[in-house]
């Protein structure tokens, strides 16, 4: 078989190449086909709430029901309800606090879209408590919480989906098995890129009245402060709540450059940018630069702008064979060197999947206790790059991950 041949075949094939742990079944209680699977939702804003409606959407079929709902704002909470009102007879419990939900003894699982901050300790108390577990990504802001969460998981076999969606994409799995398969040879750098024109995540507060939030829950472990707000309604604008541009956006593109790569942990990081354009008391940067820098050899460089919308692939690699990137998926002679490809291979475009499969692929494992095919590592490598972008911006020094001990150290 000729190479071109071989190179179109494996991306043909079936999804799995560098995907083995898709399907390896974990220990743990198998929930039988007639079982009803009860899930709470902690964080009812328009996140949750879209994963909110596709549950219910394939509730009949799944045997699923939604019962509790959990969120400090009384007014995502009430039209949370209301969407389930509409759905099914049962009505879910609702409430402020989480640790209130996790307490129910018939819950089986829980989807975690609160702010990036609260997943820390969301994420690690449901699964002390055993639940399984869907998390927006980031997975978890503070390394330590990532080192304990990855700890715990392996510990209590919890079947944990983080939201990298695009891990159940078939486009995506093709093109990681098209970039796994050495069509671009040594593969250097990897471009990835998620711009807007836009003061993104500056929302309306002027609804938020105090006597609706749970202000002291929404802080949880930080400093008690006075109520604010803008800080509730933009959280995406502060340290205290996110790491940043990278976290909000970048840990989806990230996530598909180290997944084709399949090279999960970073070895450094430098940034670099500022709040160029909008001037609304973000602490975040709006124009933001970053090289994250990977065992195998090669550099990520990741880009966030929020003052031009010029669009551009979301992930480039470029290799010494040539180039692919996930917007003509095509592996082309582009750049290359000598025996560079001499025709391009395309990723072909697969059938519209009816619902989300994302979704889909973690209903399905908390029956089967397959790993799902975002689990904890997956988010665990994400979220490191994320937090060593943001120290690396914050303090203008490089920041190394120590493999060993899972530490992140400025140099």
């Amino acid at each position: 078989m000729d190479r071109r041949r071989f190179i179109v075949n494996s991306i043909s094939g079936a999804a799995g190449v560098g995907l083995a742990s898709m399907t390896a079944a974990a220990q743990g209680p198998v929930i039988g086909a007639n079982e009803r699977i009860r899930i709470g939702l902690i964080g009812c804003g328009s996140r949750g709430n879209y994963l909110l409606e596709q549950v219910l959407r394939v509730a009949p079929s799944e045997n699923l029901e939604v019962a509790a709902l959990c969120d400090v704002w009384k007014v995502s909470l009430n039209a949370a309800s209301a969407i389930v009102a509409k759905s099914q007879q049962s009505k879910p419990r609702s409430f402020s606090r989480y640790a209130e939900l996790l307490e129910m003894n018939d819950i089986d699982a829980v989807i975690i879209a609160s702010p990036d901050f609260a997943h820390n300790e969301q994420l690690l108390e449901a699964t002390r408590r055993r639940r399984d577990i869907f998390v927006e990504k980031p997975m978890v802001t503070q390394i330590d919480a990532g080192n304990e969460a990855v700890k715990l998981v392996q510990a209590t076999k919890n079947i944990v989906q983080v939201g990298n969606q695009r891990r159940s994409d078939p486009r995506h799995q093709a093109g990681a098995r098209l970039i796994q398969s050495g069509v671009l040879g040594k593969v250097s750098e990897i471009e990835a890129a998620w711009h807007d024109a836009a003061p993104r995540w500056a929302r309306d507060y002027s609804d938020v009245r105090q006597e609706d939030v749970d202000w002291d829950q929404f802080l949880m472990h930080l400093p008690r402060e006075r109520f604010r707000p803008e800080r509730f309604r933009r959280w995406h604008f502060y340290k205290d709540f996110t790491a940043g541009p990278v976290a909000l956006l970048g840990a989806h593109l990230i996530d598909v450059g180290i997944w084709f790569m399949d090279d999960l942990l970073p070895v450094s990081a430098v940034a670099h940018g500022g709040v160029y354009v909008w001037k609304d008391g973000r602490e975040h940067a709006d124009t933001l630069d970053c090289l994250i820098e990977y065992p195998k050899g090669f550099l990520l460089n990741y880009s966030t702008r929020l003052g031009n919308a010029n669009p551009v692939p979301e992930v480039t690699f470029h290799g010494t064979l040539g180039t692919f990137d996930t917007n003509t998926w095509t592996a082309r002679g582009d750049g290359g060197g000598p025996g560079k490809i001499a025709e391009p291979v395309t990723v072909p475009a697969f059938p519209r999947i009816d619902g989300d499969p994302h979704l889909a692929n973690w209903i399905r494992c908390l029956r089967t206790r397959e790993t799902p095919n975002a689990p904890v590592d997956v988010g665990y490598a994400h979220s490191v790059a994320s937090i060593m972008c943001l120290q690396a911006w914050s303090s203008g020094r490089r920041q190394v991950f120590d493999a060993g001990t899972r530490t992140i150290r400025a140099v």
